[in-house]
């Protein structure tokens, strides 16, 4: 009963407004003298025993009551609750990410304060049993853990396991200012663990550490200082997919620090791009094969079912799987449509867009690149030599390049190309190098280039040139004009097409 009526109507919230819940249960929430309660199921202090031992401490300024971790009847509870939560939940696509949680303090595996008594409270063969439990309940849906367990990530990694990090930004990474290592920094006891590929099977998260989390965007923020870590940089390091930020949602922010908080949002998880789309001739009469070559240029994978799918005005439409195994930053693969109508009408309107069975309703799994905030990539190609003409005859193809104008912004953390054309400024004199701070004043921030956003006026046609004789030609994706020669995608505008 307790899910019907406490934890459906949150995650469908949540649902509803398009956004993944991520799921969390405590025993010892600390709070206040005063204002504290406990949550550690009564029926077990009631009807066995089950121990509690009051705690108060300064530091925190909060008390609770921690429940004898070692009690075998509490293990049976605890074991019995996961079973039935993934038996509920595993695989429910409403449902992001669920964090191991139910051990220590706010669920978050420790039992910290200034009395070092405390501290090894939640035996480790406690902690064993319940990654088994996680484990055995959940297998689709992601869980993570709030620190490296040997049990369950490094040598012993298990498939889907990952980590959280609730004071991120704060204790996250040692950047050596602090006048001696900080074994017990996250990134640290990661390393300790030789965890650090847990990523490319297990989502990273966590929470801003809530005192950051007002300042940490604004100009004056001084990254770098001993718990004042600057938020891209231990991005990159852990690859985080995503971070809770409540006053990001509350208080909210503005001007320049609304701005590096969206670059911020953007630099973490996956970025799917279409690198090159070519066309040949197909096995199937009066068809073409269309293969598209995808990078993953962000940080972290997309954790569940992604495939790519293929579009075109006359009715056609195809989806293949896969896009979820480009895991490694700047990794690529291909993918090949076949039996495409070899039309003009076809060729000259293909959309491609991904898809996934966990995407929500109004929240669709989207490029860092294309139309409609990347929802759709749109292409138009040649028929390929030897392909027969389209039935009904029709004017000679012309080609409308897309007018394009180069916007910036400047950011501490890189943001999305999508992110740079809605919010940035035309391009000038003020950024004149990109991810340099020319023209960004204080603060760490660099320029940040998109020289392909929409926009300008368009040119006059232009009919294209005659078809090689030998094989399609590939789709510079700057211009997403076809390329027989070598397709150059870096750097500035000027630099930016096709080179012979």
């Amino acid at each position: 009963p307790g899910f019907d009526t406490v934890v459906e109507p949150r995650i469908a919230a949540s649902a509803s407004r398009g956004k993944h819940s991520i799921l969390r249960f405590y025993m010892d929430y600390p709070q206040p003298a005063g204002s504290y309660v406990s949550h550690t199921p009564q029926f077990l202090i009631d009807d066995y025993n089950l121990t509690m031992t009051p705690w108060s401490s300064v530091d925190l300024n909060t008390v609770g009551s921690s429940p004898d971790y070692s009690d075998e009847n509490l293990k049976t509870a605890l074991n019995n609750f996961v079973a039935a939560l993934g038996s509920r939940y595993d695989g429910d696509s409403r449902v992001g990410f669920i964090q191991v949680g139910l051990l220590g303090f706010w669920g978050e595996w420790h039992t910290w304060t200034e009395d070092s008594a405390t501290h090894s409270w939640i035996p480790d063969a406690t902690k064993m049993e319940l990654i088994d439990a996680f484990d055995a309940a959940f297998q689709t849906t992601q869980v993570q853990i709030r620190y490296p367990h040997w049990y369950a990530v490094g040598a012993n990694q298990r498939q889907g396991f990952g980590l959280h990090d609730d004071s991120f930004a704060h204790s996250t990474i040692d950047e050596g200012v602090y006048g001696a290592p900080m074994s017990w920094f996250f990134w640290s006891q990661v390393q300790a663990t030789a965890a650090t590929d847990f990523w490319m099977s297990g989502a990273m998260g966590g929470e801003v550490r809530p005192e950051l989390q007002a300042t940490i965007f604004d100009d004056n923020y001084a990254a770098g200082t001993q718990y004042k870590q600057d938020f891209g940089m231990c991005a990159d390091t852990t690859h985080a997919t995503y971070m809770l930020n409540y006053h990001a949602f509350g208080t909210s922010y503005t001007g320049n620090a609304l701005v590096s908080a969206r670059a911020a949002s953007d630099q973490m998880g996956y970025a799917f791009r279409i690198t090159e789309v070519s066309v040949a001739e197909g096995s199937v009469g009066d068809t073409v094969d269309i293969t598209a070559t995808v990078i993953q240029d962000g940080i972290a994978p997309f954790y569940y079912d992604l495939s790519i799918g293929l579009a075109c005005p006359e009715g056609f439409s195809v989806t293949v799987g896969g896009v979820d195994g480009i895991v490694s930053e700047g990794s690529t693969a291909s993918f090949t449509f076949t039996a495409v109508p070899a039309t003009s009408t076809c060729l000259s309107s293909l959309d491609f867009s991904l898809s996934s069975s966990y995407a929500l309703a109004g929240a669709p799994v989207k490029f860092a690149q294309g139309v409609s905030g990347g929802t759709v990539v749109e292409v138009s190609l040649p028929l390929p030599p030897g392909s027969p003409p389209s039935t009904s005859p029709t004017p000679s193809p012309t080609t409308t390049p897309v007018a394009t104008q180069a916007k910036y912004i400047c950011s501490k953390n890189m943001p999305l190309p999508t992110t740079i054309c809605v919010e940035g400024s035309l391009a000038g004199g003020d950024c004149a190098n990109e991810n340099e701070n020319n023209g960004c004043q204080k603060g760490g921030k660099r320029c940040w280039w998109n020289p392909a956003c929409s926009g300008g006026d368009n040119p006059p046609p232009i009919t294209p040139s005659p078809t090689p004789s030998t094989g399609g030609c590939p789709v510079c994706a700057p211009t997403g004009q076809p390329c027989c020669g070598t397709c150059i995608d870096s750097g500035k505008p000027s630099r930016r097409g096709c080179s012979a």
